[in-house]
């Protein structure tokens, strides 16, 4: 039903973020955890920084003093920015999880014997070249059934053929049981 709305003209959207939550949340995760990794170091070397030009020139230490009485507010916008951090990635995620999740679906439809279905990612999605692959694979494989169907149609002459044609359509109907063109 998706991909013939998508047909239609009308875009699909997903009505949640988060789709595929273990991928997108170890993504998220990680992200976030770069984040606070380069605010930990940034500071620790902004420390190191303040603390050798005060040593150096000691009357610089009430600056000193005044920027470690700011240290809660400090805390307060690190928390803030990695929350920023959290919710873009958490929308990057999805333009990678929702293309996956339909991808996931798109096989257990095509496996499951329905060689007409296609995918259509939404304008935006990552992986439009697999999109492009995959629609091009099932449309390949659909036109060898179609041509597959044809020789047997003409193999009711030849029963030969027709046996060959029957333990065709045994293998395919083992494969996918619910195989329609």
């Amino acid at each position: 039903m998706e991909n013939k709305s998508a047909q239609a003209g009308q875009p699909f959207q997903r009505k949640t973020i988060i789709v595929k939550k273990n991928l997108q949340y170890r993504y998220m995760l990680l992200i976030s955890f770069s984040v606070v990794i380069a605010f930990v170091i940034m500071a620790l070397d902004m420390i190191w920084t303040i603390s050798k030009v005060v040593n150096e020139h000691p009357m610089m230490q009430p600056l000193l003093e005044e920027i470690f009485s700011m240290a809660p507010l400090f805390a307060i916008k690190t928390a803030m920015y990695l929350l920023i951090v959290l919710i873009v990635s958490a929308v990057i995620s999805h333009k990678m999880a929702g293309p996956i999740y339909k991808f996931e679906k798109s096989c257990q439809t095509v496996a499951s014997g329905d060689l007409a279905h296609r995918v259509f990612l939404r304008k935006g999605d990552q992986l439009t070249e697999l999109q492009d692959s995959f629609n091009d694979m099932v449309s390949k494989f659909h036109a060898y059934a179609v041509e597959a169907e044809k020789l047997k149609s003409k193999a009711v002459s030849d029963p030969q053929l027709t046996a060959h044609c029957a333990e065709y359509d045994r293998k395919v109907k083992e494969l996918m049981p619910n195989f329609r063109l």
